[in-house]
């Protein structure tokens, strides 16, 4: 019975070490893979950003637009590098580790040698038939001459196993050197590579530069360009807080719900399935990325000049569709100075804004799913870019939009 479970405790030992061995190496392999789509995922910002720079240099001038796009490329670039060198990282941790496994097999190969050397020495001695009649019959009675006999059958046994042995761990260093020198390889491949985009980077911080250069030889005029963007901004924010106090007093008024705007138990449940998407909403353009963030911050070129940002601003393709980014109504339409048109959807006691549409597809009361297309973009020619100022409030608090749009 003791015998059963100390062989039980093995096998159980046995499959444990083989499962360990199994889930490293998986964790390996999903970290290597991690790395290499994030480094495409890099790849295809940088790509992304050349295809909205390409338009930006169509026109002579400099803009604060080009500069957003500049920094964006520099930052995937960036981010691009530091995938790269996680890559070459990770490489040399392999190397490594493969380097004292070839070590370990070789010492393991060259002691088996050594042994099996000493087997066929010894059984080269023993070839003769008569000898191991003599050394069978010369045993003191019938026990010792069985334990001779079992004695050969196991050294030959053995001889057997252990050229076998010497032969897989040929094959397992052959495998590993090959391993080795694959990686090597691919070491050289990415380093390479981070040569390469380095250069690119010292390229582009040095048109950074001069655009920066240029832009501050025009502060004047970014001086009145911001002065009106916040005078825009402070109207639409007034509208937002006008129209959010009174749905609110009219649902006061009505006493259709409970809290402060008076939420039917639909609209409950549809506030409440809203705030569960933090961090999971889609984005109102199918494409972009973020070009201002939310809330205050220093401007890209004027010094001791901060911008404050009700929301994010996502710079996008040109005739980019506009999307809602939730199930809501939409309760208002409106045409603005500087911010063209306006929509504001209500989704319970959440509030999303989209402004500089060029054109809008729906109208006041209409019921929009989530990703539904709600207008076009607006393209400023002059700069040939497009970018939406996209805004999230719950009743009258801003929220930072770029961390309830869904993170890639």
């Amino acid at each position: 019975m003791g015998n059963n479970r100390l062989i039980i405790s093995k096998i159980y030992y046995i499959v444990f070490v083989l499962l360990l061995f199994i889930s490293v190496d998986m964790h390996a392999q999903t970290s290597i893979s991690t790395l290499k789509k994030r480094k495409e995922q890099n790849a295809k910002d940088i790509a992304y950003t050349n295809t909205l720079l390409k338009n930006t240099l169509k026109t002579k001038s400099v803009s604060l637009g080009q500069l957003n796009l500049l920094n964006q490329r520099i930052k995937a670039r960036q981010a691009l590098l530091k995938s790269i060198e996680n890559e070459i990282s990770y490489m040399g941790s392999q190397i490594d580790k493969t380097n004292k496994e070839v070590k370990t097999l070789e010492s393991e190969l060259l002691k088996l040698k050594d042994q099996y050397a000493k087997v066929i020495l010894y059984a080269y001695k023993q070839k003769n038939s008569y000898e191991k009649l003599m050394f069978l019959l010369s045993s003191k009675d019938f026990n010792q001459a069985y334990k001779r006999y079992k004695y050969l059958q196991q050294f030959s046994e053995y001889s057997r196993k252990q050229g076998k042995t010497i032969a897989l761990k040929r094959e397992s260093l052959e495998v590993k050197l090959n391993s080795l020198n694959l990686a090597k390889k691919e070491k050289l491949v990415l380093l390479s590579e981070k040569t390469k985009e380095n250069n690119s980077l010292t390229q582009e911080k040095s048109q950074q530069a001069a655009i920066v250069s240029k832009l501050k030889k025009k502060e004047k005029q970014l001086r009145n360009d911001l002065r009106k963007q916040q005078q825009y901004s402070k109207k639409l924010e007034k509208e937002i807080q006008r129209i959010i106090a009174r749905a609110a007093k009219l649902a006061s008024k009505k006493k259709t719900g409970t809290g402060k705007f008076g939420l039917t138990p639909e609209e409950k449940v549809l506030s409440a399935s809203f705030d569960k998407n933090k961090g999971k909403l889609p984005w109102p353009t199918k494409t972009g990325f973020i070009s201002e963030k939310f809330g205050e911050h220093k401007h890209a070129v004027l010094k001791h000049v901060n911008v404050r940002n009700d929301g994010v601003n996502i710079t996008t393709d040109a005739k980019s569709e506009c999307r809602s980014i939730f199930k809501g109504e939409v309760t208002h339409i409106l045409s603005m100075p500087g911010l063209n048109n306006v929509i504001i959807i209500r989704h319970g006691e959440f509030f999303s804004v989209y402004s500089n549409l060029s054109s809008v597809v729906v109208k006041k009361g209409d019921t929009v799913t989530a990703k539904e297309k709600i207008g076009v973009v607006y393209t400023d020619q002059a700069q040939s870019q497009t970018v939406l100022k996209f805004q999230l409030w719950k009743g009258s608090t801003k929220l930072n939009p770029s961390l309830w749009l869904y993170r890639n």
